[in-house]
């Protein structure tokens, strides 16, 4: 049996907003056995374009019962029954809250009118219930009233239940089937399509401009991740209903995947990838001579200067790189910011000398040109990552068999990327670590 329900709410998302209005409605599928609704005093205001759009106001839902008092009624109509609804994780979400704050958990097996009517009937414009009353000649008695929608949503399920004969609806019910938990507007099988692989994953509008870009090591795990929640919020409700598409691109390996987001978030600054949006300080380090001569090393904000000889995310991190460098080529510790009595004894000859040697191995190192091998996203390729410079520049993709000893070669399988400072940072981590293979060009 199916128990179609409609819900009205004070607001879009369930840890916030309560319910003015259940309906439920007894199916077989073809024949509506029963019904039920209530108004429900949601214990808070009632908006007041929510009141223009339902036609529930607060006088209405002043004397109601609340959840509490209904629940056990509302719980025995529900029964073990299949729970459906028009775009059920809506209404699905705020039945299990309410059940939830009585203690009360509620997980039945769930179908999405929503999908069910895309699955049975390919290539509408839009599955909204309005238009799938308009398209089926439904005559929806109470628009924006729970049990007018409640009563529409089973009239579209009578007229595609006969029609159903691979029984599409057992499939979109199990739980494991990932039809569960996907946004209402997603095309199934764009999802099913993923492959547990690395790469890079955008979700877009309907108009086909990405709204988030994620990176991942199995991007069907990944993306599946993002629809599973247990607590809705506004902002999550938002997102997931403005998911109309999805697509992929393969990339090898976790390391390209993570190159590659980076570029493309910063090229299409996707209005839900919040991270790169936000401002970060930066903080370089900075060589200069004194009014002796003495080389020192300073770590400063980065405004609008250049010629740093590093750049870092926090001060603490340009501090540890000039500790390190001190370590390493035996500077003068108060040269690098560092007190008198830091444990080094360096003369000043010996700390210009040791000075002048770094500097000249950074020169080096930020003229390397290089490429970091990983896995290629077939068997019969490699992936890698082109570093010009010293700095990220790309990825590419080359046959096994391919040679590529000279910077002309490179160039001819490399996808020019902007590089950022979290690009390079992660160049710079793996070169120290050393856990790939990398080759001088």
């Amino acid at each position: 049996m199916f128990a179609i329900v409609d819900v009205e709410t004070t607001g879009g998302y369930a840890s916030g907003y309560n319910m003015t209005e259940i309906a439920i409605v007894i199916s077989d599928g073809e024949n509506i056995l029963d019904e039920y609704s209530t108004l429900l005093n949601p214990e808070q205001h009632i908006p007041l374009n929510i009141q223009t759009l339902t036609g529930i106001s607060n006088e209405m839902v002043e004397d109601a019962p609340v959840f509490a008092e209904k629940a056990d009624e509302i719980r025995a109509f529900l029964g073990d029954h299949i729970f459906v609804a028009h775009n059920v994780n809506f209404d699905y979400s705020f039945v299990k809250q309410a059940f939830a704050e009585l203690g009360q958990d509620y997980n039945p097996k769930r179908m999405c009118s929503v999908r069910y009517s895309r699955k049975l009937r390919p290539g509408l414009k839009s599955y909204s219930l309005k238009n799938l009353c308009t398209h089926f000649g439904i005559n929806n008695e109470a628009a924006h009233r729970a049990w007018g929608d409640a009563r529409a949503t089973a009239q579209i399920i009578k007229l595609l239940y006969p029609h159903d004969e691979h029984k599409v609806w057992e499939h979109l019910v199990k739980k494991n089937s990932g039809e569960f938990n996907l946004p209402v507007n997603l095309p199934s099988k764009e999802y099913h399509d993923l492959p547990e692989s690395p790469g890079v994953y955008y979700f877009r509008d309907e108009s086909g401009k990405p709204i988030y870009i994620g990176k991942a090591k199995n991007l069907k795990k990944r993306v599946s991740s993002h629809f599973i929640s247990n607590k809705e919020t506004k902002r999550s409700q938002a997102f997931k209903r403005e998911i109309y598409h999805l697509d992929f691109e393969l990339t090898g390996s976790e390391l390209l995947a993570i190159l590659l987001e980076d570029h493309e978030i910063r090229h299409y600054w996707p209005k839900y990838n919040s991270a790169q949006k936000n401002p970060k300080k930066r903080f370089g380090v900075f060589a200069f001579q004194g009014r002796k001569g003495l080389w020192t090393l300073a770590a400063n904000r980065i405004t609008h200067q250049n010629g740093f000889l590093q750049e870092f995310y926090t001060y603490n991190d340009a501090l540890s790189w000039i500790q390190q460098r001190m370590m390493e080529f035996e500077l003068i510790p108060s040269q690098c910011g560092f007190p008198h009595s830091f444990y080094l004894e360096i003369s000043e000859e010996n700390h210009q000398t040791n000075f002048e040697s770094m500097l000249t191995e950074l020169k080096t190192e930020n003229q390397l040109n290089l490429i970091v091998k990983t896995k290629g996203r077939e068997l019969g390729e490699d992936g890698f990552a082109y570093v010009e410079n010293g700095r990220f520049a790309g990825i590419g993709f080359v046959p096994k068999d391919q040679d590529l000893n000279h910077l002309d070669e490179v160039l001819g399988y490399v996808r020019a990327l902007k590089s950022s400072i979290t690009t390079n940072s992660v160049i710079q981590k793996i070169l120290k670590e050393g856990k790939y293979q990398t080759m001088d060009i």
